[in-house]
């Protein structure tokens, strides 16, 4: 039970701390905005760029923040190992969430690429011309390079008319994307034989083009970014759908069978097992 208890606590640390320090790619800005200085962290700002001066770190509002998260994560756990996983008559393993939590950051920055890839192949093949890409602190195109300015993605394409299908093609080809890559390693999930660690990382890989859509035509709508805190704050899959004269009823069937259709592929036996415990809640 020590032992338990110590993993329960070490894990929530340890998930806490990772989404502290994640928060400071989170812009986070007062009502008054100051021109070239940018304010990160949540829910309290520590850390201050400016784009004339070093950058800031306030030490107690970050290990406030850690405090915050730390014990978001513990009642989060607790929550998926005593009700979740029992209710879904799975159990709750401490290692099996370690693979995962290791990978999050750099497959999501890995299917962040794939979304502003579709941008410039989508937008390129329509007549556009790529003109700059970026992946976190990665400039990608025109050349690489290192910048202190964090984008979660963005990629420029000129040459088409705002407004146009061809346009419209370009802003829903981000997702699109991500889309097809979910589904294609689907297929590599159901046709091939790999190893447990292998399956985890395409799993996650797969779950952020899952994701990657329907967040993104979600979110904006409800004044929040394509990853909640992160990402554009406009519809943009709905938007390009919408100039390529896609009618929205059409458009929203399309998001949730991809992502029902995806999400019962990825996750099956979880799948099976929710739905016969709501067969089971509604039957007797």
């Amino acid at each position: 039970m020590q032992i338990l208890r110590f993993k329960s606590i070490f894990g929530g640390t340890f998930l806490g701390v990772l989404v502290s320090l994640a928060t400071g790619l989170v812009r986070n800005e007062p009502g008054i905005g100051i021109p070239g200085i940018s304010h990160y962290g949540y829910p309290l700002v520590w850390r201050v760029t400016n784009l004339n001066g070093p950058t800031e770190y306030v030490l107690t509002n970050l290990l406030m923040d850690t405090a915050f998260w730390v014990a978001v994560s513990l009642i989060a756990l607790t929550i998926l190992k005593k009700i979740a996983a029992p209710k879904l008559g799975t159990s709750f393993n401490y290692k099996t969430l370690l693979l995962p939590l290791a990978l999050f950051i750099p497959l999501g920055l890995v299917m962040d690429f794939v979304h502003e890839f579709g941008h410039a192949v989508w937008g390129t093949a329509v007549g556009g011309r790529l003109t700059y890409m970026q992946i976190a602190y990665l400039i990608i195109y025109p050349r690489l390079a290192l910048t202190p300015q964090f984008q979660l993605g963005s990629a420029g394409v000129d040459g088409l008319t705002y407004g146009s299908s061809a346009y419209g093609l370009m802003l829903l080809g981000g997702s699109m994307t991500t889309s097809i890559a979910s589904w294609l390693i689907a297929l590599i999930l159901l046709k091939t034989s790999l190893g447990k660690k292998t399956q985890v990382a395409l799993k996650v890989l797969g779950l952020f083009g899952i994701l990657d859509l329907s967040f993104y035509v979600l979110f904006p709508q409800i004044g929040l970014g394509h990853w909640i805190f992160l990402g554009g704050c406009e519809p943009e899959p709905l938007s390009g759908a919408r100039m390529m004269g896609i009618p929205d009823p059409a458009f929203y069937l399309m998001v949730v069978l991809s992502t029902l259709g995806l999400a019962f592929l990825y996750f099956k036996p979880l799948c099976e097992k929710a739905a016969n415990r709501i067969k089971t809640l509604f039957l007797y």
